[in-house]
């Protein structure tokens, strides 16, 4: 009686093949994913630091120097901010930075801008 099919070992080393060239694509998805999520915190807080530099720069009132932290609003959940302003050796400039942060713990993600602000007086 000619039995046709395949044997258990043949079972288990389709099994073995498959999960060995299935392991990578899945590394590889779950990689491409991480990239996408890091590359729309970057745009995302590019664009919130230079929003809030230009609101800074343009209400022309005297830097305050110091430390201070806030979020971005509702339209934004999960986005805060950590800025510092520190005078500088000349009269009229102050050292602006700003730290964007996105969720919290080992999974969050920070960007940080520095730039120079002038005070016209």
């Amino acid at each position: 009686m000619g039995a046709r099919g395949f044997t258990l070992f043949e079972v288990l080393i389709a099994m073995v093949i498959l999960s060995i060239t299935f392991v990578p694509l899945l590394v590889s998805e779950s990689q491409g994913l991480s990239n996408a999520t890091e590359a729309k915190f970057l745009t995302t807080s590019t664009l919130l630091a230079q929003k809030h530099i230009a609101e800074i720069d343009a209400s022309g009132t005297p830097a305050i120097v110091g430390q201070k932290s806030g979020d971005f609003g509702e339209e934004y959940p999960g986005y805060t901010y950590k800025e510092s302003i520190e005078q500088t050796p000349l009269s009229g400039y102050y050292k602006y930075s700003i730290t964007v942060i996105w969720g919290s713990g080992r999974g969050g993600l920070e960007n940080k801008f520095v730039t120079f602000l002038s005070v016209q007086h």
